[in-house]
């Protein structure tokens, strides 16, 4: 269906939605003077619910909590068949999503994202399960399953979560123990033959000991086609697994432990050539005139002698202790070790040619983490938390690429090479937050002093399969003799291919330049102090306005890049935000009506991006800058209407101004300019949200659903300064279902479909060596799926 026409009708279809918001509302409100306390107060009867929260970490109702929050519980998941990291962002207002070729997602919320795909590099978007870490994107990408509930906060959350939360935290609650026995299971059949099992069994082994065991497989053929070949790839073959532990030995004493993993195995999604350039120019380009992608998300070229493939897995563990020193004072200590491995294969560059293609792309991450806080109980009248952190992590990375078909093959002869990667990072924190009750007022405020040391090292190197490192003995020993000349020293004789050749143009470590071939050796030591202080207002129960001027910082970050010189791998220093933000949460028509509503504008400080420079070797290749000043200023509306029993809808609307005010850098395409008035990438500046779903009884014992779901992104880019190829494009999805089930809701049956209308859209754009390409969209998904409950 052609853009302009869905547009149409996502405008009639919203239309719709906030009408049928506003007559449920006028019926509401026509039927509440009818309606006792007792009626209104009663948990099954129809009207908005209390969700429980832990955005301050502790306990309390999402009304309740001053700051912008987005929670997705357990029944809307399963209803919306809510399975992935896409499906999170589109239904989260404001959040995005983005793919990457290194398997690395990229989230960006209110306009505030890395772009960045390096294994080792922290995120603007922090993630948590259970309020244990997963610090590095790449660790979420099975984690939902088996969910009480996801937490999306919005702004900086560094004061409570740490260093790396400037746009926000995400924190994933995993369904816990039971206390009694209770097991359910859910078996799914859609199309490309997938299969998605779910599994859980819970209850208590004794007084004081509680288990929760439970299981997630996802399965699915080759759905995406070679054109030009007709090979098929993009099979999944993935599993995860958690078993949560509950010990409660005495009144006082509380110990949680949380085992988890996932194994991610198939093939990597291939991309979408679009274009191509020559990345040296003036020298023949071997892939000028290939076929380019068509409209359609199914069809991709990738090449025959690279085998695509993840072999993915990583494992948690993490525990919790609650102590209460008093019956007012409890001291929580919150312990994590996450491991991830990777060993992949992909095609980079969407032709059949190797051009950029990587035979190997494989990495480690191993992450401790430690959390020491002391709490009061959320009874008093000034409520706090002071507390500490340590974590260490260590990334390394490796790769081999291949690029016979490419200009840097027919302007140096080079077709192969290696590199590889390593990076430390050690963080101490130590954090105070309070909160003071004044009448109906509460007095907020926090602090954090972060310490974050990283170092890092890399290495660029020829490897010896048929004798490829050969033609890198004569090319670097001219690169590094020119640059040796023109600095006034002596020659060198020759350049050992099978060592480390990035040469050094920067100096290392407060040296002078050598301009030597060798390994990149670099420090980066940083420290700040985020901040919050605001104030709520609450007038009435079920209303609450909020006031928040809160700081965060993201630590600095060196890439992990092939690099030709030393300038290619130097770091960003660490970014900060301003934020500003006033906002109300209201429970209207007796409680049959959910307004939240927030303003914001964000003054942005060095922010960190992945953009290019222009390499004296090679041309135009992959750097991070910092963007000395940007901004985004916007709105959230987020309305829910249960006016009758069964029956809800919604509607969401996100509006997000991004500017850049001051930043003089390289285009894409390695085109100098002054991009002062530019946007951000990977932010929309409208994102709509609207759906409904509704409930009846078909009988005494049947009753029958059904639902309704469509989202909308407006046009944004992938990167500052890119040509329209760099463009993704607006979209609107539609999804939906319908189904039957037993009253107790024992068991249920339920046929739904993604993006019905088979939209193609994407959501990354990327240039690499001489071809741009971009990630397609899921297009139309359907299935059905069973489910049953046992207690």
């Amino acid at each position: 269906m052609p853009i302009a026409r869905f547009q149409g009708f996502l405008v009639s279809a919203s239309s719709v939605s906030i009408a049928v918001m506003g007559l449920a509302a006028q019926s509401a409100w026509a039927q509440a003077p009818n309606q006792s306390a007792a009626q209104q107060d009663t948990p099954d009867q129809y009207g908005i619910q209390d969700i429980v929260v832990t955005a301050n970490k502790r306990e309390q109702k999402l009304n309740d909590v001053g700051i912008s929050v987005t929670a997705i519980g357990a029944s809307q998941l399963r209803e919306r068949q809510i399975v992935s990291l896409q499906d999170i962002a589109l239904s989260v207002p404001g959040l995005t999503f983005s793919p990457s070729a290194s398997n690395t997602p990229v989230y960006t919320l209110r306009g505030v994202g890395f772009n960045d795909t390096t294994l080792g590099a922290y995120p603007d978007v922090s993630v948590y399960l259970d309020q244990a870490p997963l610090p590095f994107p790449v660790m979420t990408k099975l984690t939902a399953f088996d969910l009480e509930r996801i937490e999306v906060l919005k702004g900086p959350q560094g004061t409570l979560f740490g260093n790396n939360a400037t746009g926000g935290a995400i924190n994933y609650i995993a369904a816990k123990p039971t206390n009694h026995f209770e097991a359910g299971a859910s078996i799914g059949y859609g199309r490309f033959n997938q299969i998605i099992g779910d599994a859980y069994v819970s209850g208590p082994l004794t007084e004081t000991l509680g288990v929760r065991l439970s299981g997630h497989v996802d399965h699915g053929d080759d759905w995406q086609k070679s054109y030009s070949t007709g090979e098929k790839t993009g099979r999944k073959r993935n599993y995860a697994g958690r078993l949560l532990i509950d010990w409660q030995p005495t009144d006082r004493l509380r110990v949680n432990l949380n085992l988890n993993g996932w194994l991610e195995r198939g093939a990597p999604q291939a991309v979408q050539v679009i274009g191509t350039r020559s990345a040296i120019p003036g020298v023949p380009n071997p892939v000028e005139g290939v076929p380019l992608a068509p409209a359609n998300a199914r069809a991709a070229d990738f090449s025959s002698n690279i085998d695509p493939r993840n072999h993915n897995d990583l494992w948690q563990i993490a525990g919790r202790i609650d102590f209460d020193v008093t019956d007012d004072i409890t001291v929580t200590s919150l312990t994590s070790y996450t491991d991830y491995k990777q060993r992949m294969s992909f095609d980079g560059d969407g032709v059949v040619g190797n051009n950029a293609d990587f035979k190997h792309f494989d990495g480690s991450i191993k992450s401790f983490s430690q959390e020491l806080r002391v709490a009061n109980a959320a009874s008093n009248r000034f409520r706090w938390v002071i507390g500490g952190n340590y974590s260490s992590d260590k990334a390394r990375d490796s790769s081999h690429l291949v690029y016979g078909d490419s200009t840097i093959f027919t302007g140096s002869g080079i077709f192969e090479s290696a590199f590889r990667a390593n990076q430390d990072m050690k963080n101490y924190a130590a954090f105070a937050n309070g909160e003071f009750d004044v009448g109906n007022f509460t007095l907020k405020g926090g602090v954090r002093y972060t310490k974050a040391n990283r170092k890092a090292n890399s290495c660029f190197y020829g490897v010896p399969d048929n004798d490829s490192y050969l033609p890198f003995v004569p090319l670097y020993t001219f690169f590094a003799n020119n640059l040796r000349a023109a600095n006034g020293l002596p020659p060198i004789d020759t350049v050992d291919a099978l060592s480390c050749m990035t040469i050094d143009t920067t100096g290392l470590n407060g040296n002078s330049p050598t301009y030597l071939p060798g390994a990149f050796t670099g420090k980066l030591n940083e420290d700040n102090v985020s901040w919050r202080a605001g104030v709520d207002y609450k007038p009435r129960p079920g209303l609450l306005l909020y006031a928040n001027v809160s700081k965060g910082y993201k630590a600095g970050s060196f890439p992990s890049v092939a690099a030709s010189t030393t300038e290619q791998s130097l770091p960003v220093k660490q970014e900060s935000l301003l934020s500003y933000e006033a906002g109300i949460k209201a429970t209207l028509l007796d409680r049959t009506l959910q307004l939240n509503a927030a303003g914001f504008h964000y003054d942005y400080r060095d922010r960190q991006i992945r953009s290019k420079l222009i390499d004296p070797n090679f041309g135009v290749l992959d750097v991070l800058v910092n963007v000395p000043k940007s901004s985004v200023t916007g709105f959230e509306v987020e309305l829910n209407a249960q006016p009758i029993p069964g029956f809800n809808a919604y509607a969401n609307f996100t509006y997000l101004d991004s500017e850049i005010k001051r930043f003089v850098g390289l285009s894409a395409e390695g085109v100098a300019g002054d991009f002062k008035g530019a946007s951000l990438p990977y932010t929309p500046k409208y994102q709509i949200g609207t759906g409904l779903s509704y409930e009846f009884n078909a009988s005494d014992r049947i009753k029958l659903f059904t639902g309704a779901d469509l989202t909308f992104r407006s046009e944004t880019n992938a990167i500052i300064g890119g040509s329209q190829l760099f463009d993704i494009r607006d979209y609107a999805l539609l999804d939906l279902r319908a189904g039957v089930k037993d009253a107790d809701d024992r068991w249920s049956l339920q046929f739904w479909g993604k993006n019905v209308t088979n939209q193609y859209y994407w959501t990354n754009v990327a240039s690499f060596f001489d071809t741009y390409t971009r990630w397609a969209g899921q297009p139309a998904t359907y299935g059905a799926t069973f489910s049953v409950k046992f207690k």
